[in-house]
């Protein structure tokens, strides 16, 4: 009963900081109609520019959009198996089931409170690409609310870079963004591209789901990785996200996007009605081939190379060169028939200059680097003076000179096929599923506590209200003591999961991964101790052989004053100065106020 006060205190906490609703929504995104979403349009610039826009008093419901638009299509997808298929051939949710329990109204209560400023600054930039994000994922056949993924991974910063070197909206790190079709090189970085990463983020979140067929699994595999995953559920043998140990930053990140979910789905309700969202992301593309200059780009749309800067975020410098020898590029709207007048009237976008420094990797050559730059092997070799009296070697950086000039951009023929109509602008990679699982994720209320020094199981059980027994089979503790640092589990004996209607719910026991390789050995497990009432009340910090905690409950303490020396002390105690040394493991006779030493029996 102590857990279940403790929640209905957190769920009043909640309630408090909700406000009053306001008449109008204006802070997260409303639920809207998908399909009449803004389209960029592709501009053919070898077309006529179109004559002057005449204001429409009322705009047509039902008019039928441009064949150049971009709308969702429905494709059938390329894939390695018809295991994969069958997965990415269902029909899309409508959303995304909201799970609550203590954890995530924690993270609610955070977001409303102490974390405010930095929710409305995720927010407000949103307004500028959740339309994008949510119709492209609509287009992959994905729930659109999987956008709020974003809240928790980067804020809809664009230009995000984590510790970890993750980098763009969804948090790809350089391998696994390559592994869902997205190109990494000198002159692009496609993951802070918002629309290709959400596609390449849409095929690892349907990849994902394809193996858990659950949602809390597959974003806890986002974060973590789907293998370390997969092991939890094969060793603690439980498919329920919420029942799972895992590393502590997985363990927060489906929580923080449940309570992202749940506030955007109501801002008013928890306060963040006068927020004044960015404007959405709105443009025009033309497409090109060979490599292009932003700059010069920039002077026939008649617009800034700033702003071209902040629509093609992707391109690593003022040039851009599509990987399939495309090159598209956005514009602010309405700009492309500038560029349409403009070459009309003769302009020319100039050769780019391809200069670019290149550190070779291990396993390059010379032939390989060449075409990664559509130069000749012989000439590269001959301007950076490679021969047999000097290799190549990992870590040289070559010069790719400006002698090596791509050609002058060129428009696309006019029956050229729009590389944009529908996801296939970032290549499809078949990937097969390691394994395949029944995910069983259904929200259990609980708490997670972090083992202080001093403390012991039968305490904590005591604390919060429940029996030892189950405190150790719900964190799976095998040993007699538990370490500090420890995070517990811990649940009220009655909260047994439920499901969507508040009826009891069965766990599902895991099926065995469907997976090529071998199976590996099942550990070996000695058989579980029965603990003892002395062990119980064993206090946390390891084993006792270690650190003497057998000994240490039978030792006087003495807290350090201000001015006090390790002599005086040991002289005030009748002990040596150096058996106080020895046993507080002191490399010195140094002392800090407010030290506690242990004192010699």
């Amino acid at each position: 009963m102590k857990l279940r006060n403790r929640i209905h205190a957190l769920l009043l906490a909640s309630a408090v900081l909700a406000v009053t609703p306001v008449e109008s929504l204006r802070a997260a995104e409303a639920p809207s109609d998908t399909s009449t979403h803004y389209a960029p349009r592709l501009i053919d610039p070898l077309a006529p520019p179109s004559a002057p826009k005449q204001a429409d008093p009322a705009p047509a419901a039902e008019s039928s959009p441009p064949a150049s638009s971009r709308t969702p299509e429905t494709r059938e997808p390329k894939l390695a198996n018809d295991g994969d298929a069958v997965v990415l051939n269902q029909p899309a949710a409508d959303d995304i089931e909201l799970q609550m329990n203590a954890d995530v109204l924690r993270y609610i209560a955070f977001f409303t409170g102490g974390g405010r400023s930095t929710f409305e600054r995720w927010l407000k930039r949103s307004g500028r690409y959740m339309e994008l994000f949510r119709s492209v994922l609509q287009k992959e056949g994905l729930p659109p609310d999987l956008v709020h993924l974003v809240f928790v991974e980067s804020g809809f910063n664009v230009n995000a870079r984590s510790y970890a070197a993750a980098v763009g909206p969804w948090q790809f790190m350089r391998s696994t963004s390559q592994l869902f079709g997205l190109h990494v090189n000198q002159w692009v970085d496609e993951r802070k591209d918002p629309e290709k990463a959400t596609v390449a983020a849409a095929r690892y979140l349907k990849h994902l789901y394809g193996i858990f067929g659950d949602w809390p699994l597959a974003l806890a595999s986002y974060n973590a990785g789907e293998g370390t995953v997969m092991r939890a559920i094969k060793y603690q043998g439980t498919t329920n996200y919420w029942e799972l140990r895992l590393p502590k930053q997985t363990e927060e990140y489906v929580p923080q996007f449940m309570a992202a979910l749940a506030i955007s789905r109501d801002p008013v309700k928890y306060g963040f009605a006068d927020i004044e969202l960015d404007d959405p992301m709105k443009f025009d593309e033309v497409a090109l081939k060979g490599a292009v200059d932003l700059r010069a780009v920039a002077k026939l749309a008649g617009c800034t190379y700033e702003e071209l800067k902040e629509l093609n975020p992707s391109a690593r410098t003022t040039m851009m060169r599509g990987a399939s020898g495309i090159t598209t590029v956005r514009v602010p709207e309405g700009k492309s028939e500038s560029i349409q007048r403009n070459l009309a009237e003769g302009a020319e976008l100039p050769s780019v200059n391809l200069t670019v420094r290149h550190r070779v990797r291990r396993g390059e050559t010379l032939r390989f680097i060449a075409s990664e730059y559509s130069v000749s092997p012989t000439e590269l070799a001959r301007v950076n003076n490679l021969g047999r009296g000097r290799p190549l070697r990992r870590g040289m950086m070559l010069t790719v000179p400006a002698s090596f000039k791509s050609p002058k951009p060129e428009v696309l023929a006019p029956d050229f096929e729009d590389p944009r109509a529908s996801t296939d602008y970032v290549p499809e990679r078949n990937i097969g599923l390691p394994g395949r699982i029944e995910g069983n994720s259904v929200p259990i209320e609980r708490i997670t506590h972090t083992v202080r020094r001093g403390e012991t199981l039968r305490g904590i059980a005591s604390k919060y209200g429940v029996s030892v027994a189950d405190l150790r089979q719900w964190n799976r503790i095998k040993t007699a003591s538990v370490r500090t640092g420890t995070r517990l589990r811990i649940r009220s004996k009655d909260d047994e999961p439920v499901d969507a209607k508040g009826e009891p719910a069965a766990v599902a026991t895991p099926p065995a991964a469907e997976t090529p390789r071998a199976p590996e050995p099942a550990p070996r497990v000695a058989k579980t101790p029965v603990p003892d009432p002395v062990s119980l009340d064993k206090p946390a910090g390891g084993d006792a052989k270690k650190n003497g905690s057998k000994k240490s409950r039978s030792h006087g303490t003495h807290v350090v004053k201000a001015g006090e020396t390790i002599t005086e002390i040991a002289g005030r105690h009748g002990v040596s100065v150096e058996s106080l040394r020895k046993l507080n493991k002191l490399r010195s006779t140094r002392i800090a106020p407010g030290q506690v030493l242990l004192l010699p029996v």
